[in-house]
């Protein structure tokens, strides 16, 4: 069993080979943007040479590929999607216009209390090609109005002549009864054969008409472009031997068969963040840690996730780039600050700035030497002296980072290494805040978390931003830098359907929730066939929830039940359940005891496990001996530091601050007063200090 996972991030692509026989190999590539294939396929490269083979004979000895992706989320945020046409229910066509009338809904901090920045999210369909169809079916799913199939036809015809490139389906009351929606992909058929067609009752079957239909409109614009990506990529894998089983992972958690997301890539957005917290979930069992930070610091962006009790929360109200989703999805938060962060100074208030704006990959920072001017940063890092390569052969022009660094420190009136200790301080600090509204104001104490430190960037920050927050230890993952690649590669195959209905107490549960639950069933277990044969374990793992919530309240919360049919027994234990979670995320009391508790939604979720191979241990090694030293500033001084291989450290190993660890794609700094200790796994443990604890450390001004 041979399994491979490859992440296309925003500056890098990654990609980990988990080989038969133990050894694992790694690879990483600069992304090319506008060809996401090109950099997919030298990555496979770079990883297929690192275990001494070549990119055929590693496609055709692999049983399943597992990818991440971002090439739908990049065509959402740079408005390169397709142009839609959207049917709805006539008199609803300022659905998605009106949005939900809030003007702030998803703005950063620093714009909601700006009201020249107040605006709903921008439209993903012109008004022009929103088109209202005569038909009506109530909330208790009866027809109250049959589609006019004429004027149908008509309207279908009125958006192709308005250039849709996709068309959108989402009626009224559709989740409780899909039969006009599944006529009118009928009739787009017939009448504009070839067109990506979406139906709301099929993507995302919730109550809510607005999160459904601006989920539709999204699915639908990006749709065209992922499915030609995920066949396009498929083809050249298959073309240089690849016969496996091609997935894609989800941003609700696992893998799925390509072919199954084509026409549904809304679940894909936000893949690549997603496959780094599942592998998190998956060290942290490991380890022995069920409550985990998450953060990934990559090129573009610094992303937070939290496993509470081995498990990984959904995000009750999710969104991307403002734009509201009515389908599941892990909750992550994130904000523009990476390796590749350009660093500026504010004209109005003449304060350092860091991101959200990136250099990406090309031209990337001035160090890469692809011929980018701006300070970054990893310009900055490079000038204090705490990198000196990246990925291995890529080695990072100081010369070129120290110009860009320069020409900032003149303009902020400093010398260029107070200017470069400026921009990690204000980068590490946006970092840390971030951490603190994931956890502190989702109601946990980040003091009982472990932290896990990934991406590429990660293990040359945590050590600032970590001893900020007060959290039990920080965990550097062996393949930190691909972390997202190797979750991919270890995800369980997962699914989940579900149907939401209109509310009503739970003690009336009945027959037509049963004969649900029992369809939702057979259609997860389809996600399975025949793959049992492709390495994954033939038991599939059945889950059934209901989605509860008090009368009268607009969101739910999923608790597992026992079974399809619930007595009085098993309706207890839920609403107790219920309850106990109520009050772990509203707070102490919360659960009124008189309050009534209505069904809102009835789940299945469907996993089946793969047959991961057993990877090599590290061995036991004496005491661990610098390979170099180089000069770096540490608390406002130069000093001399020694330089440590990852790859030279076995169990039990330890390195006491300051100090660096290099493997071929990262750096780890270990701080003065930080230790560092390796386990089997070859993970990175890093003891912290309590913030206070530190030397004292000039502010900025006084470096000036």
């Amino acid at each position: 069993m041979q399994i491979v996972g490859i992440d296309t991030g925003g500056t890098f692509t990654d990609t980990v080979i988990l080989a038969d026989d133990g050894r694992i190999g790694v690879g990483k590539s600069l992304t090319t943007h506008g060809r996401l294939m090109e950099g997919v396929i030298a990555s496979l490269g770079v990883a297929a040479r690192s275990l001494g083979r070549n990119l055929r004979d590693i496609l055709e000895t692999t049983d399943i590929l597992s990818h991440g992706t971002t090439v739908g989320l990049n065509a959402l945020l740079t408005g390169s999607g397709a142009r839609v046409g959207l049917l709805v229910t006539a008199g609803f066509e300022s659905t998605l216009p009106m949005a939900r009338s809030n003007k702030v809904h998803g703005l950063p901090d620093e714009d909601s209390i700006n009201a020249l920045k107040w605006r709903k999210p921008d439209l993903l369909v012109s008004r022009r090609r929103i088109v209202g169809v005569d038909e009506r079916i109530d909330v208790d799913g009866r027809i109250v109005q049959p589609l006019d199939e004429q004027q149908a036809r008509r309207a279908i015809r009125q958006l192709v002549s308005r250039g849709a490139e996709a068309i959108g389906i989402a009626l009224m009351w559709s989740p409780v009864n899909a039969v006009h929606e599944r006529r009118l992909a009928d009739l787009v058929a017939e009448e504009a054969p070839g067109l990506h067609v979406t139906l709301s009752s099929e993507l995302a079957p919730r109550i809510g008409e607005y999160e459904r239909t601006a989920t539709v409109a999204m699915n639908a614009y990006v749709a065209p472009l992922v499915g030609d990506y995920l066949a396009s990529l498929e083809e050249a894998l298959r073309a240089e031997g690849f016969v496996g089983l091609f997935l894609i992972v989800t941003m609700g958690g696992g893998v799925r068969r390509a072919k199954s997301l084509r026409d549904a890539p809304v679940h894909l957005l936000q893949s690549g963040p997603v496959g780094g917290i599942m592998a998190a979930r998956q060290v942290g069992a490991r380890l022995g840690h069920a409550d985990v930070l998450a953060t990934d610091v990559g090129g573009t962006s610094f992303d937070v996730g939290l496993v509470v009790g081995g498990t990984l929360p959904n995000a009750t109200r999710p969104r991307i780039d403002r734009h509201s989703l009515a389908v599941p999805v892990i909750d992550l938060a994130s904000i523009g600050t990476g390796g590749g962060s350009i660093a500026y100074v504010d004209a109005e208030l003449g304060v350092l700035r860091v991101g959200p704006q990136s250099a990406g990959s090309m031209p990337g920072p001035a160090c890469y030497g692809r011929g980018g001017t701006q300070p970054t940063v990893t310009d900055a890092a490079v000038v204090l002296g705490y990198l000196d390569r990246l990925g291995g052969a890529l080695h990072l022009d100081r010369g070129a980072a120290q110009a860009a660094i320069l020409a900032l420190a003149e303009h902020l009136g400093m010398e260029i290494e107070a200017a470069a200790e400026g921009i990690l301080r204000v980068a590490n600090a946006q970092m840390a805040d971030l951490v603190r509204r994931a956890s502190v104001q989702r109601g946990y104490d980040p003091r009982n978390f472990v932290l896990y430190a990934y991406g590429g960037a990660a293990p040359q920050h945590v050590g600032r931003y970590a001893a900020e927050i007060g959290v039990k230890s920080i965990v550097i993952p062996r393949l930190a830098p691909e972390f997202s690649a190797w979750g991919a590669a270890a995800s369980d195959m997962r699914t989940a359907c579900e149907i939401e209905l209109p509310a009503r107490s739970l003690r009336d549960f009945c027959d037509i929730e049963i004969e649900a639950f029992d369809r939702l069933e057979q259609r997860a277990r389809g996600e399975f066939d025949g793959l049992g044969e492709a390495g994954f374990s033939k038991a599939v793992d059945i889950r059934r929830k209901v989605g509860l919530k008090f009368s009268r309240q607009l969101h739910r919360i999923d608790i597992d039940v026992p079974g399809a049919c619930l007595g009085p027994a098993e309706i207890a234990v839920a609403e107790a359940a219920f309850r106990a979670r109520y009050e772990q995320i509203v707070g102490r009391g919360a659960a009124h005891a008189g309050s009534t508790i209505e069904l809102a939604a009835i789940v299945v979720e469907a996993r089946m496990p793969i047959s991961m191979p057993e990877a090599a241990k590290a061995p036991r090694r004496g005491v661990p001996q610098p390979v170099r030293s180089r000069n770096a500033w540490f608390h406002g001084r130069e000093q001399e530091t020694p330089v440590y291989l990852w790859d030279d450290l076995g169990e039990g190993a330890e390195i006491a601050g300051p100090a660096f660890i290099e493997s071929e794609q990262t750096t780890a700094v270990i701080h003065p007063d930080q230790t560092a200790a390796t386990d089997a796994d070859g993970n990175l443990t890093i003891a912290v200090l309590r913030r206070g604890k530190a030397p004292a450390q000039p502010s900025i001004e006084e470096l000036a």
